[in-house]
């Protein structure tokens, strides 16, 4: 049976955090201040930097799972499913090249049942996304112009969103403003970058994105002195 996607998949990326002169992790850890989500699968963070190596990664991922330990959320990683399988993460996100028989793989001798296995796609990909039976989500994109890096695609737009047998997540341009409209045109959820980690006030874009998901969060109570 496929498993449940995230509401909200925010992916890392260690470039945009430093237009305001932050680390990744330091914007990971405002943007969660004080927040815990009342259901751990309705949020994931994916770590994602292509231009590190396998252990790396890993480090990385660890990282960020420390973090984020109070926030109650889902930690995946992008590509890398020997790490997700040894660290247990909660899944894993493939690229759109990925072939299905290392899906097959990956799921029926690496990853443990519950971890969740999404993948890219894009309207030129070959594989319809009705078909893909085979992972429990698509990140569709870009939606819209994304504002984190410069695609020469065209925007699919909200009508490219509805009508899906996969669950689809709306990737590229997705913010504050037009999440809920994301979700109200049949995606599954929707997926960010620079929406949060780009912005001045990750915290408040993180609260505004969980309000337009519908996502429900508390705030954390202080430890005992």
């Amino acid at each position: 049976m496929p498993l449940v996607p995230p509401r909200l998949l925010l992916f890392t990326d260690a470039a945009a955090p430093r237009r305001h002169g932050r680390c990744l992790l330091a914007t990971l850890a405002l943007a969660f201040d004080e927040i815990v989500v009342d259901r751990r699968a309705d949020v994931a963070v994916c770590v994602r930097d292509k231009g590190i190596e396998t252990a790396a990664t890993l480090q990385l991922c660890r990282a960020v799972r420390a973090v984020l330990a109070a926030a109650n959320v889902s930690v995946f990683v992008h590509g890398h499913v020997d790490v997700a399988a040894a660290l247990g993460l909660e899944g894993v996100h493939l690229p759109s090249t990925t072939p299905p028989a290392e899906i097959a793989r990956a799921r029926q001798q690496l990853l443990p049942h519950t971890a969740v296995v999404g993948l890219s796609a894009h309207p030129t990909d070959d594989a319809p996304l009705s078909t893909r039976d085979d992972v429990d989500y698509v990140s569709w994109s870009p939606i819209f112009s994304p504002a984190s890096k410069v695609d020469a695609r065209a925007p699919l737009g909200l009508q490219a969103l509805g009508g899906h047998r996969t669950p689809v997540l709306a990737l590229g341009g997705v913010d504050v403003d037009n999440a809920a409209s994301c979700l109200g045109h049949g995606a599954a959820g929707v997926a960010v970058i620079g929406a949060v980690l780009g912005t001045a006030q990750p915290r408040r874009a993180l609260l505004g994105l969980l309000d337009a998901c519908a996502i429900a969060h508390r705030k954390r109570r202080a430890s005992a002195a």
